[in-house]
């Protein structure tokens, strides 16, 4: 999520010049142009518009255009200049004066309707001008040409776009796009319009051709198309001054706003650029694809992605054709289209190599037919969402089924962005609230049948349901709100949404990133309830980035709704978020999603509560002070005579005063007009008293703070006396001294400790074993086999020790029976007897029997230090192990 660095930058506030750019100039009442209507008006509000770092607004009316990177460029050389010498402050004021004007080009255009949209084409070639019921083509000079010294407004070459079709009778136009798909270049492009009145007309326009400017190439009416039976009807819209009737459609399909699936890219699914979205005020949805001009430009990845999604749907439903009869016809439909754009030859035309011109099939139809209605349930008892626009993120590409047994790659720009499988519907409606919604199943070309017996049953359209992930609000006060989409330079799953007095940023990308990897999880076991723990939690981060504030006294100008807000990231503007409200600007500067940084807030969960006091670490971030446009207003009274007083009156005025009702007249007019002014004066005289006594108490905090502060500097620059106290006035540089090298001596001993706590780890972490010692170990183990259980074979927990020393004690307990065996047998033999005669029994001699005896002492002996050895040995080795 970015970070704002600052708001409206100075090169954008006034007194820059570049706060001229939104002022009118041309008139003394810059806030009070609105027209009655104006206010009543209930629709999208996009009168700014931008071609690189260009931006294109609208200022009573008029189309103003400026270079934001060069009006930022001379606001550094001005302010450098400034801080130079006398001499070159005086050359720079002249110099100033002279590029003030240059700096908001004024275009002129025969638009008399107010401007409601401003839509430049994707190549930045043309404008797209929307009035309530009018839409004109200009030709945009090339910025060189706009740039220049001359101060005198510039006429461009405008076209109208459909002088018997859009007019002020018929129903005014809701959304003008620009084909995502269509051949664009400096003479040519592809205009798509939606009315009120769900009436879609494509638009190929051609310099060359004023005819392709008056009458559409495609025109479909929704309320037809809807209940069309077969691909023969008419389903054209009824032309100027006919009879339409009335149905109950006309309220169920009143169109809110329209956008395409895709943006023509070829990391998208194929389908998506095709695919028209159209959202209607009651909350229902619907999907025209695929909807091609008659020369659309196709990525290198469209005709394979398309054909690899084809085909084995059409061979899996061909195995069951009578349970699948319906999607089998369908299926077939797409196989004829996709022929026949697979048997053309790519037009040769001067775009890019990344792409191809192909014509659109004339078999099934031009007209797609319309797929919907598609709904969320969102739980209210209220059924009218009262939707306003529109957003629609394409599902990714399935590359690697793109990619299955080809032996050449395509060349498809990967971005390392992640992307999801699903197509994601994002929905604003006039309570401020956005809605969050997923369609997993997709949309894909569909054509009606022929009007021939026997052939194709029309499919039932049935209802769809979209998966509704989360619902947002972006306002507390639920007024007159139209909020608009806006999206981001960065990610394709993050956007900002502009209402009447804010703008909020919104980013799905970590959710994004979890839902997609669930999706292509090859494990599915809880796969439901993971996927439920996902859309039930918390989807999208949420952040309000510029909020106005309603109680500067900025006269009729502070009911007037933001426009769409703008997005620019340049090397020389950095990351601007950018809108306006009347005359005063409203920007942002934020920081690159890249170098995402914690703030101090969150870095203060690490502090130790244990620690001192200590101040706080930043005040309040606040937008900064504009000035509203009252202050630099003339008064009213300028121009009242010229505006108020007929001119048979005026001579009257140069008279001596007279009571009469003229007279009384005139005073109340003046009174009015007076008090509307003053009433303005006074309510931004207050809101500047009460910001000026705010910054007096932050002022005194900020005091107080830096009084804390120098205590404490204070505080550990003195010495410590016998009793552990400060000492008033010993400030000396020895105590610092002491301290400093206290804090030094213990970071080397804390050092010093934890090197030897590594070397040691190091050492204990071991070697690789050498071949000596692994034979040593495979001794220790069949020596430990030889008297029982090896430590491999024990369990868990289970020591082997207690069998080992059974058997020692065994042992020890044979050798305690021989040798008590042994005394037994000695003692039990008779004594030898030297007076016997030698005649008698022949007896051992009492020397070789003393030696056998010994003999057999030591060799018991010799067994037990046998034993007791084993035994140390063994011991040792346990303890080793």
């Amino acid at each position: 999520m970015p970070k704002v660095i600052s708001y409206t930058p100075p090169w954008l506030s006034r007194p820059s010049p570049g706060a001229s750019i939104f002022s009118s100039a041309g008139t003394k009442h810059p806030e009070n142009n609105l027209v009655a209507h104006d206010q009543q008006y209930a629709g999208p509000k996009r009168i700014q518009a931008k071609r690189g770092n260009e931006l294109f607004t609208v200022v009573n009316n008029q189309i103003r255009w400026s270079d934001l990177a060069r009006v930022k460029d001379e606001w550094q050389r001005q302010t450098r200049l400034k801080n130079g010498t006398s001499k070159a402050e005086q050359e720079s004021e002249q110099s100033v004066h002279y590029k003030v004007t240059t700096f908001a080009q004024v275009l002129i255009t025969p638009v008399h309707e107010t401007i409601r949209q401003l839509v430049p084409s994707p190549n930045g070639a043309f404008l797209a001008i929307v009035a309530d019921h009018t839409v004109f083509i200009a030709v945009l000079p090339d910025p060189s040409h706009l740039a220049g010294r001359d101060t005198l407004p510039i006429r461009v070459k405008t076209y109208q776009l459909g002088p018997t079709t859009h007019v002020i009778p018929e129903s005014p136009v809701v959304s003008a796009l620009w084909h995502p798909l269509g051949v664009h270049s400096n003479l040519a492009g592809c205009l798509v319009t939606v009315t009120a009145d769900a009436a879609v007309r494509v638009w190929e326009i051609d310099r060359n051709n004023h005819w392709s400017f008056d009458r559409p190439t495609l025109a479909v009416d929704l309320r037809k198309l809807i209940d069309g039976t077969s691909c023969d009807e008419d389903f054209a819209p009824s032309g100027f001054g006919r009879n339409k009737g009335f149905s109950a459609d006309y309220i169920d399909m009143e169109v809110a706003s329209a956008a395409f699936g895709g943006s023509g890219l070829a990391k998208e699914d194929a389908w998506a650029p095709m695919t028209l979205w159209v959202a209607m005020r009651p909350g229902d949805l619907y999907a025209l694809c695929p909807l091609l001009p008659t020369k659309w430009r196709a990525p290198l990845t469209t005709v394979p992605a398309l054909t690899t999604a084809i085909l084995p749907k059409l061979a899996s439903l061909q195995e069951d054709p009578a349970e699948f009869e319906d999607e089998l016809a369908a299926c077939r439909q797409q196989y004829d289209w996709l022929t026949e754009i697979d048997n053309q030859e790519p037009l040769l035309t001067d775009v890019d190599a990344d792409h191809e011109v192909r014509t659109r099939p004339a078999a099934p139809s031009a007209i797609p037919r319309l797929q919907g209605p598609f709904r969320l349930d969102t739980g209210d008892e209220i059924d009218d969402l009262d939707l306003c626009d529109l957003l629609v993120v394409a599902a990714r590409a399935d590359l690697d089924a793109l990619m299955m047994g080809e032996e050449v790659d395509l060349a498809v720009d990967d971005d390392g962005e992640d992307r999801l499988s699903a197509t994601v519907i994002c929905l604003s409606s006039g309570s401020g609230r956005v809605y969050i919604c997923l369609d997993l199943d997709g949309v894909e070309g569909q054509w009606l049948p022929k009007g021939k017996q026997n052939v194709f049953r029309t499919p039932v359209s049935d209802p769809c349901d979209l998966l509704l992930v989360e619902s947002l609000d972006t306002v507390k006060a639920q007024a007159n709100h139209w909020p608009t989409f806006t999206k981001d330079v960065y990610s394709r799953y993050s956007f900002f949404v502009t209402t009447a007095t804010n703008v909020t940023f919104f980013s799905l990308g970590s959710w994004v990133q979890r839902l997609e990897a669930e999706l292509q999880s090859e494990d599915t076991s809880g796969s439901a309830f993971r996927l439920q723990v996902l859309c039930e939690g918390t989807a999208s981060l949420r952040e309000q980035l510029i909020e106005v504030d309603d109680n500067v006294g900025e006269g009729k100008d502070q009911s007037a709704h933001l426009p769409a807000s703008l997005v620019y990231y340049d090397y020389d503007l950095g990351y601007l978020l950018l809108t306006s409200r009347g005359s005063v600007p409203y920007a942002a500067i934020l920081d690159a999603p890249e170098v995402a940084l914690p703030s101090i807030a969150e870095l203060q969960i690490f502090d130790s509560q244990g620690q001192g006091p200590r101040s706080p670490v930043l005040p309040p971030r606040r937008p900064p002070y504009q000035v509203p446009p009252i202050f630099y207003s003339e008064s009213p009274l300028d121009s009242f005579v010229d505006k108020h007083v007929p001119h048979r009156e005026r001579q009257a005025l140069k008279e001596q005063v007279r009571l009469s009702p003229a007279t009384l007249d005139l005073v109340a007019a003046a009174h009015r007009i007076l008090s509307a002014h003053t009433n303005a004066l006074e309510r931004a005289a207050s809101d500047l008293f009460r910001r000026c006594e705010r910054l007096q108490g932050e002022m005194r905090d900020q005091l107080k703070q830096l009084a804390d502060v120098a205590d404490r500097v204070k505080g550990v620059s003195s010495e410590l006396g016998e009793d552990g106290k400060r000492i008033e006035g010993s400030r000396n540089g020895e105590a610092l001294d002491k301290r400093l090298q206290a804090a030094k001596d213990r970071q080397t001993e804390l050092v010093q400790r934890y090197e030897a706590l590594r070397s040691k780890l190091m050492k204990s972490g071991g070697r690789p074993l050498s071949d000596k010692e692994k034979a040593w170990f495979q001794e220790v183990d069949r020596l430990c086999d030889s008297f029982g259980k090896s430590s491999q074979d024990l369990l868990p927990g289970q020591a082997g020790g207690p069998a080992i020393a059974q058997r020692l004690e065994t042992a020890k307990e044979i050798a305690r029976d021989m040798l008590a065996e042994a005394k037994s047998v000695a003692a039990r033999l008779p004594a030898v007897d030297t007076s016997s005669s030698a005649g008698a029994q022949p007896t051992v001699p009492y020397r070789l029997q003393r030696t056998k005896v010994g003999e057999a002492m030591r060799m018991v002996e010799r067994e037990s230090a046998i034993i007791e050895s084993i035994t140390s040995r063994l011991d040792r080795l346990n303890t080793t192990i």
